[in-house]
């Protein structure tokens, strides 16, 4: 019984330490057909001003419920590692028109030298 319970406790302490991550992305953005998309790294401004680089997804297609084609800029900031994931799923949207949808979504806090990004995800259309 004493073991069960200190078994307990450890585990307790050690999800009550365990680290917070940062919120999740708001991956609101869904296109039904991703027409192009292009990442770019913006260099920032001076160090001095304390705004550093920014990873920007930019992509054209068609909104889903929509049949205007849109082009969207998404700031990933410093992340950039997510920034070229996105792109990679955007290229498989392209490469296989008509079964994803690409839904994307990056933060806007308004902080130039924050170190929050975004995120995406492919969503298999319904038959």
């Amino acid at each position: 019984m004493i073991r069960h319970l200190s078994s307990c406790l450890v585990i307790a302490s050690l999800l009550v330490a365990a680290p917070r991550s940062a919120p999740a992305a708001v991956v609101d953005h869904v296109f039904d057909t991703v027409d192009t998309v292009e990442i770019n790294h913006d260099p920032g401004c001076a160090p001095s001003s304390g705004c550093g680089p920014a990873a920007r997804v930019v992509v054209t297609g068609i909104r889903q419920n929509t049949s205007v084609q849109v082009t969207e800029e998404f700031i990933f900031y410093s992340d950039t590692d997510m920034a070229a994931r996105c792109e990679r799923l955007a290229l498989i949207a392209i490469a296989k028109p008509g079964k994803y949808r690409f839904a994307i979504g990056s933060h806007t806090n308004g902080s130039f030298n924050s170190t929050f990004g975004g995120g995406c995800r492919l969503v298999v259309r319904d038959a």
